[in-house]
């Protein structure tokens, strides 16, 4: 009974209790794929939030092995992507003064929180939600995204102050 009720909330956990030992080298190659191309864009996706690279390297790692424990999709890809970085920056960055370790803390706290919510809502089955999203909101969020991303590193690469997001 316990076990069913742990794997209600962990489906990750059945896919472990039936996992084949000729799978791992297909995982394996798979994993340094993604890895290949995740950790760089990890690393930058951190440095465009203005905190340590470090933490974009655990943003890019962790969230995948939570994903394998609480998710239930055995293809999807979990982690940073620009959307969420840019949305985290502008609701961290007028909380911090300046303070480079509250940047980083209340950016570690807003991953939790999201990432606990996340998991509420997939035991919930709040997915189906998103399906009324319309296509121009979506296409304008990401427009935005892209400009904001596009003006800060513009800002960067011709020595300006920068531009305050949010």
């Amino acid at each position: 009974m316990q076990w069913k009720k742990l794997q209600r909330w962990m489906p990750g956990l059945g896919n472990f209790s039936h996992y084949r030992k000729e799978w791992f080298s297909h995982d394996l190659r798979a994993g340094l794929s993604v890895a290949a191309v995740a950790l760089p864009i990890a690393i930058a996706y951190a440095e465009l939030m203005g905190i340590s690279a470090i933490i974009g390297l655990y943003a890019c790692v962790l969230p995948m092995f939570t994903y394998a424990l609480f998710g239930t999709s055995r293809q999807l890809i979990v982690g940073p992507d620009a959307a969420t970085c840019a949305v985290i920056a502008a609701a961290v960055a007028p909380l911090v003064f300046g303070n480079e370790d509250v940047r980083w803390q209340l950016t570690i706290v807003m991953t939790l929180m999201t990432g606990i919510w996340c998991v509420l809502a997939s035991h919930f089955r709040l997915g189906a939600f998103a399906d009324f999203l319309s296509r121009p909101i979506l296409k304008g969020l990401m427009n935005g995204v892209a400009l904001t991303i596009m003006v800060d590193q513009l800002a960067k690469v011709f020595g300006f102050a920068g531009v305050p997001v949010g």
